[in-house]
C-alpha cells in the first residue's frame, strides 16, 4: 500500500539504486527488501517471546513500521495512513505516542505519509497530533496531511530543531523537486465568503472534498512554528492542485510563525476565508503564487520574505475576495513588512513573474512593503477588475510607506469589454498619493537593506497601535539591516545552497527593440560572438537587452535617447553579463522621466565599450565613443525656478533639472564603461557616466570608468548617492561636480596614467551669489593616486584634488598618495589645492561648511592656495586648515595597488565611523577606499 503510491518504478530497486548511490558519500538509509531468510529462535524447544521496541510500543496503535525502508537518517520510517483517531487504550506516550485524542509524533523515528492522511474526523473524533521539535515528515507522490475542523496541529519546532515536511525522494537523498508530494491542509470553524450561511456551512476543500467554514473567527486549529514544507504541491488536474499550507477558514486562534515553504508546484501558502495571522514567513521558488487569499481572509501577516525563481513562478501576492461584491465577509488583511523579490521570465505555465496582484474586490490594509523586480520581471503592483476599483474608491484598499523598486513598477486596472471591465484605475497615482510611499531604489545586499537603503527609514511607526496583531518595525521590507530571523532554521537561502555562477545563455535571435546585424566570422576579437544586435533612435517602449555568451548590443546611428523628455517614459533595461560596444559618434541618454535599468553582477558585470575594443586587429582607446548620460529632475543651481528647469546637456542640447532630488532614473550596478568620451569641440566633452540633475532616488554601486577622453564621472546638481567607484585612467578630472550636487560617495579609488590626467576630484559650485542650491556632497573613504606632474594634450597636469568656485563639501577618510621624485617628470602635482577666485570658498572655510577630517596626504607638493581674486588673495593657507582638522596630518603611507598592508597603522584604525551620522555609510575606521583585506573590485573590474 504505502509503496505503490510513491515509487513510479519499481518500488524495491529504485529504493536500494538511491541507497548505493548515497552509500558512496556517507549517506544513511536502509532498505528492506523483504527477501531476508528467517531467523531461527536460538533455543527451539524453549522459542522466547519477541520483546517490542519502544517505538513499537509508542506507535504501534496508529502506524505501522515501514517494511520496505527501515532507516532514514539513522531513525526507523514508520508509517501513517488513513484517518487518525481517538483511541479508549492506556497511554503509550514515550518519546511519542498516542494517549486519547493525544497523538504525539515523536522526533525518534522518520515518519512517512500514505496518501492522504486526516487529523480526525469533521468536527468529530478530533483529535490533537503534536509533532516534536527536529521531527521529519515525509510523502509520496499522492500524499498529504490534513487537519480536519475542531482537530489540532500542535507542530512546535524551534530554529535549532524546525520541524521538516519534505517528499520521499529528498529524503532518500534524490534530488528535491516540487511536486513530490502533496502539502499541509488546516482546515477550520471560521467565516469564509463562499457560504451564505456561515452558521451551517460545509465548504469543501479543492482537494479530497474535505470540509471546513463556519461562524467562529476566534477558533484555534493549534500551532505551527518553525516548520518547513518543501517539494510539496502535487497536481490532480489544471485547477486541483496542492498548495505547501492551505488555511482553509483557519480562526485567529491558531498559532502561525517562522514557516518556510520551498519549491511548491502551486502556491506557497494559500488562505480560504478565515482570520488567521501569520509572522516570520519564508516563501521561496514556489511555482504559483507565493502568497494568495480569497473568499474573505481577514487576518494578518508580516515579516514575510518572497523570493521567486526565474523562469519558474508567477505572483509574489495574488488577492481576492469573490467574484460577487455582495460576498461577505469581504477579504481585508493586514500587511505589514514584507520583501519581495520578483523573478524574471515566465514559468511553464506561460505565467509572467509579477509582484502584487489586487483583485475581485479584495480590501487590504498594508504597510512597509518592498517589492524589488528584475530586468526582466513584469508589473510589480496592479489592481484589476472594477470590483477592486470600487473598493479602492471606498478607501478599503490601501498601502503606506511601501517601495517599489521594478523596472515596470505599476499596471493600471483598464477598460475591458470581453471581461465586463467598465473601469479604468490609475494604480500609480494610487499608491504615489498615499503617506509614505516610493518608488526608486531599494538598495539591497541580496534581500538585507544596505545602511544607506532608504528602507530603513521610511517604514510606518507605531504599527501596533494601529493592529495589535503587528509588531512594531519601522522600516520598509522583511528585515531591519542587521537582524536575519531566517537564519538556521530555513534551507536555501544560506551557506547550505551557494550556488555557482550561472553560465549565460545561448541567444538564438534578437530582444523585441533590437535589430539583429549579420556577423561576419573574424570580425570580433570574441569568436563566441555570433549575434549582433543594434539599438539606435528613440526608445519610446520598455526594451531588455538579454544577456547571452554568444550575442553583443551594438550603439548605433549617434544619441540612443531613451524615452522622451518627461513624456513617452520608458525603461532601458540591461541584464547581467550584458555587452555592449558604440561606434565613434554614438552614446546612451536617459531622457528624465525614464530609466535606466543596469543590474550586473560580481560574477557577470555589464561592460559598456567602444567598437574598436571588440573589433579584430583594433584597440580600445579613449574618446571612441560618446558614454552614459542620465537626465534627471533633480535641482540644479542653473535653474533660478526650480518648478520650471530645463537646462540643456553640453552635449546634444538635452534637457535636464526640477524640483525633485528624489528623482528616479533607475539603478546602475557592476557597469564597466571604457574608451568612452569623444570630444565635440573645446569645450564639449562627454564623461564616461554623466549625471544631470540625477536624483537621489537612483542607484549607483559599483561602477568603472577606464580611460574617458574627458572626465570620468561628473554631477550637474542632483543628490545622487554612489558607492564602490573604480575610475581609471580618465583624460581629465576623474570625478568633477557642479552646479548643487548634494550627494554622496563611499569607497572611491582613482588612479591616473601619467601625461593622460589632470585631477582626481574637481569640485565647484556656482558662480552667482544667489544661485542655490550650494553644491555640498558628503564623501568618505577616497583612494587617490594622482599622475607625474607632466601636461596631458590640453595642457593640464596630474593633481589630486581641487575645491573651488564656492563649493561646499563634508570630506572624510581621503588618501591622497602622490608620486614622488625630484623632477615634474617623476612626482605629481599639488595634491589639495583651494581655489578662493569665488569669494564663497573662502567664506565656507571660515564658517565650516567646507571641512576635511581624518585624513592623509602623502605628497611632494601637498598643499597649494591659488585665487585670481586680489580681494581673496592669500585668504586661506590651505597647509594650516588642513592641519587643523581632526584626525588630518600629512605623511608617508605603504600602498600595493592602493591596498594598504594589513598591519598598516596610519591608515587602519584611524578613520571616521560616518554610519553614526548618516547611515548611507557603511562602518569603517580606515582612511582611503580600501581595509587592507577586500578588494571590492575582484571579479567585476577591468584592470590592466
Amino acid at each position: 500500500m504505502e509503496l505503490k503510491k510513491m515509487f513510479k518504478l519499481s518500488a524495491v530497486s529504485a529504493a536500494l539504486s538511491a541507497t548505493l548511490l548515497l552509500a558512496g558519500c556517507g549517506g544513511d538509509i536502509n532498505i528492506d527488501t523483504g527477501s531476508q531468510e528467517p531467523t531461527n529462535p536460538t533455543n527451539p524447544t524453549n522459542p522466547t517471546t519477541p520483546t517490542e521496541t519502544d517505538q513499537q510500543l509508542a506507535y504501534g496503535g496508529f502506524a505501522e513500521k515501514s517494511t520496505t525502508i527501515a532507516a532514514i537518517d539513522g531513525k526507523e520510517v514508520w508509517v501513517l495512513t488513513g484517518t487518525l483517531a481517538p483511541s479508549t487504550a492506556a497511554s503509550t506516550v514515550k518519546v511519542g505516542g498516542q494517549d486519547g485524542a493525544n497523538i504525539i509524533l515523536g522526533n525518534d523515528v522518520v515518519w512517512m505519509l500514505d496518501g492522504a492522511v486526516i487529523a480526525g474526523g469533521d468536527k468529530a473524533d478530533s483529535v490533537e497530533l503534536s509533532i516534536m521539535a527536529g521531527t521529519k515528515i515525509i510523502g509520496g507522490s499522492e500524499s498529504y496531511l490534513v487537519i480536519s475542523r475542531d482537530s489540532k496541529i500542535m507542530a512546535e519546532g524551534t530554529a535549532d530543531a524546525p520541524i521538516v515536511f519534505t517528499s520521499l525522494e529528498a529524503a532518500l537523498g534524490q534530488t528535491g523537486e516540487a511536486g513530490q508530494w502533496g502539502g499541509l491542509v488546516v482546515l477550520g470553524n471560521a467565516p469564509v465568503n463562499s457560504c451564505p450561511d456561515l452558521t451551517s456551512c460545509d465548504a469543501a476543500f479543492e482537494v479530497g472534498n474535505h470540509n471546513y467554514g463556519g461562524d467562529n473567527t476566534e477558533d484555534n486549529s493549534g500551532v505551527i512554528q518553525y516548520v518547513r514544507v518543501e517539494f510539496g504541491g502535487f497536481k490532480i488536474n489544471d485547477t486541483q492542485e496542492m498548495n505547501g499550507i492551505s488555511f482553509a477558514a483557519v480562526g485567529a486562534g491558531t498559532t502561525v510563525d517562522h514557516i518556510q515553504i520551498h519549491k511548491n508546484n502551486d502556491d506557497g501558502v494559500e488562505f480560504w476565508g478565515g482570520n488567521v495571522s501569520l509572522s516570520h514567513v519564508v516563501l521561496t521558488e514556489n511555482f504559483d503564487d507565493s502568497l494568495d487569499w480569497t473568499n474573505g481572509w481577514q487576518g494578518s501577516a508580516q515579516h514575510v520574505y518572497i523570493r521567486q525563481e526565474d523562469n519558474g513562478s508567477n505572483r509574489g501576492i495574488e488577492g481576492d475576495s469573490n467574484s460577487s461584491a455582495d460576498a461577505e465577509p469581504q477579504s481585508m488583511p493586514t500587511l505589514a513588512n514584507f520583501t519581495i523579490q520578483v523573478a524574471n521570465g515566465t514559468n511553464s505555465g506561460g505565467d509572467d513573474a509579477e509582484g502584487i496582484l489586487l483583485r475581485k474586490g479584495t480590501a487590504v490594509n498594508a504597510y512597509n512593503m518592498l517589492v524589488k523586480g528584475d530586468v526582466d520581471s513584469g508589473e510589480c503592483l496592479e489592481i484589476n477588475d472594477d470590483n477592486t476599483v470600487d473598493t479602492a474608491e471606498a478607501g478599503n484598499l490601501n498601502m503606506q510607506n511601501s517601495l517599489i523598486d521594478c523596472v515596470e513598477p505599476f499596471k493600471s486596472a483598464k477598460v475591458d469589454a470581453d471581461k465586463g471591465y467598465t473601469k479604468a484605475y490609475d494604480v500609480e497615482a494610487w499608491f504615489m498619493a498615499q503617506e509614505g510611499n516610493l518608488a526608486g531604489a531599494a538598495d539591497l545586499s541580496g534581500y538585507m537593506p544596505n545602511s544607506s537603503s532608504v528602507a530603513l527609514t521610511g517604514g510606518a511607526a507605531d504599527l501596533a497601535n494601529m493592529d495589535d496583531r503587528l509588531d512594531d518595525a519601522q522600516y520598509i521590507g522583511a528585515f531591519n539591516g542587521s537582524t536575519d530571523w531566517t537564519e538556521g532554521w530555513t534551507t536555501a537561502i544560506h551557506a547550505d545552497v551557494a550556488p555557482a555562477p550561472t553560465e549565460l545563455p545561448v541567444l538564438t535571435s534578437c530582444p523585441v527593440g533590437t535589430t539583429s546585424e549579420d556577423v561576419v566570422a573574424g570580425l570580433y576579437k570574441d569568436d563566441s560572438v555570433t549575434l549582433v544586435c543594434s539599438i539606435e533612435g528613440n526608445i519610446t517602449t520598455n526594451t531588455t537587452l538579454l544577456a547571452g555568451q554568444n550575442v553583443m548590443y551594438k550603439v548605433d546611428g549617434g544619441a540612443v535617447i531613451v524615452g522622451g523628455d518627461n513624456a513617452d517614459s520608458a525603461t532601458l533595461a540591461i541584464q547581467a553579463g550584458t555587452q555592449l560596444f558604440a561606434t565613434d559618434n554614438s552614446y546612451i541618454a536617459i531622457s528624465r522621466g525614464s530609466k535606466i535599468i543596469a543590474q550586473g553582477s560580481a560574477e557577470h558585470p555589464i561592460v559598456m565599450t567602444s567598437q574598436q575594443d571588440v573589433i579584430a586587429g583594433a584597440e580600445g582607446e579613449r574618446g571612441q565613443w560618446g558614454g552614459l548620460v542620465i537626465l534627471g529632475n533633480g535641482e540644479t543651481n542653473k535653474c533660478p525656478d526650480k518648478d520650471n528647469c530645463d537646462v540643456s546637456f553640453e552635449v546634444g542640447d538635452f534637457p535636464y533639472g526640477g524640483n525633485d532630488n528624489a528623482d528616479n532614473s533607475g539603478q546602475i550596478s557592476y557597469v564597466v564603461v571604457k574608451y568612452a568620451g569623444f570630444k565635440v569641440n573645446d569645450t564639449q566633452e562627454m564623461n564616461g557616466i554623466s549625471f544631470a540633475a540625477v536624483g537621489s532616488g537612483t542607484q549607483v554601486d559599483h561602477i568603472q570608468v577606464h580611460a574617458n577622453g574627458d572626465d570620468g564621472v561628473e554631477f550637474w546638481g542632483g543628490a545622487v548617492n554612489l558607492k564602490y567607484v573604480y575610475l581609471t585612467d580618465n583624460f581629465d578630472d576623474s570625478l568633477d561636480w557642479t552646479n548643487g550636487w548634494q550627494g554622496k560617495a563611499q569607497y572611491v579609488y582613482i588612479t591616473h596614467e601619467d601625461g593622460q590626467a589632470n585631477r582626481g576630484i574637481e569640485g565647484d559650485s556656482h558662480k552667482g551669489t544667489d544661485d542655490t542650491p550650494i553644491s555640498n556632497p558628503t564623501i568618505s573613504n577616497v583612494t587617490i593616486l594622482p599622475g607625474a606632474d607632466i601636461e596631458n594634450a590640453s595642457g593640464d597636469k596630474g593633481e589630486g584634488i581641487i575645491l573651488r568656485v564656492a563649493t561646499r563639501a563634508s570630506i572624510h577618510n581621503l588618501l591622497i598618495q602622490g608620486r614622488k621624485g625630484a623632477t615634474s617628470e617623476t612626482e605629481s602635482g599639488e595634491c589639495l589645492e583651494l581655489d578662493g577666485t569665488y569669494a564663497g570658498l573662502v567664506t565656507n572655510v571660515n564658517d565650516e561648511t567646507l571641512v576635511m577630517s581624518h585624513s592623509v596626504i602623502d605628497c611632494n607638493e601637498p598643499f597649494k592656495y591659488s585665487s585670481d581674486n586680489t580681494d581673496t588673495t592669500d585668504a586661506v593657507d590651505t597647509q594650516a586648515w588642513f592641519l587643523a582638522q581632526t584626525g588630518n596630518s600629512a605623511q608617508e603611507v605603504t600602498l600595493t595597488n592602493g591596498m594598504p598592508a594589513g598591519t598598516d597603522t596610519v591608515l587602519l584604525g584611524t578613520g571616521l565611523d560616518m554610519s553614526t551620522t548618516d547611515t548611507f555609510f557603511e562602518s569603517t575606521d580606515y582612511i582611503g577606499a580600501f581595509d587592507g583585506q577586500t578588494d571590492w573590485r575582484e571579479g567585476w573590474a577591468f584592470i590592466k
